[in-house]
């Protein structure tokens, strides 16, 4: 357990919410209404997908523009989910070593982490932006995994998607789903190690070691 990285939103941060408005604005900035029916898609489907169905091939471009400036924006205001930042503190009191592996683009992320205090913890940091394929690929866990110089069968993957659980079993890491942000349901992941609904749960387990 001395290795372990953290997907961000969702896992880490609250930030759903945040993204969801800021969908809202680029739809409306672009003439179209974002309706709640589109959450679980737009948090489970590519984002260039995603928007080429319902803005138009055209306002790729300006809607990604816009969401970087928006992410930008609420990445100074997103916080952890309670109790995670005393977990992660534990954590590294026992000596373990931290990454964020993420989707988002790296810009944002490195904010986020600042603003909301979990850059202390965070030894790398490894976003959408850095590598050539996100999620479900593992290329961004792989490097991760270079630059602590560890094996596989050291380092614990945090993450509240199955493009998370199944990046980290293709290469033999151990996959914790991280259920407790409730935007979709999931009683029972069957591929991950380990599973928790609440944050709570997660730092008693991790306190465990």
């Amino acid at each position: 357990m001395k290795h372990w990285v953290f997907d961000l939103d969702g896992t880490l941060v609250d930030s759903f919410n945040h993204y969801f408005i800021a969908l809202d604005e680029i739809f409306t900035a672009h003439g179209k209404k974002f309706s709640p029916k589109y959450h679980h898609a737009v948090l489970t489907q590519p984002l260039q997908q995603f928007f080429e169905k319902h803005l138009g091939e055209k306002s790729v471009k300006s809607a990604f523009e816009l969401l970087q400036s928006t992410s930008n924006r609420d990445a100074k205001t997103i916080r952890p989910f309670t109790g995670l930042t005393e977990t992660l503190t534990h954590l590294k009191s026992k000596g373990a070593r931290m990454a964020v592996w993420t989707n988002r683009d790296l810009v944002s992320a490195k904010l986020m982490l600042k603003h909301s205090g979990l850059d202390q913890f965070t030894e790398i940091c490894v976003s959408g932006t850095c590598v050539k394929e996100r999620k479900p690929n593992p290329e961004g866990l792989l490097r991760i995994m270079k630059e602590f110089g560890c094996k596989s069968d050291t380092v614990t993957m945090v993450g509240d998607h199955e493009h998370d659980v199944s990046a980290a079993k293709s290469v033999g890491v151990r996959a914790v789903r991280a259920s407790w942000h409730g935007y979709w349901k999931m009683d029972r992941c069957s591929y991950a190690d380990h599973q928790f609904h609440r944050t709570e749960e997660f730092s008693t387990w991790v306190k465990g070691f």
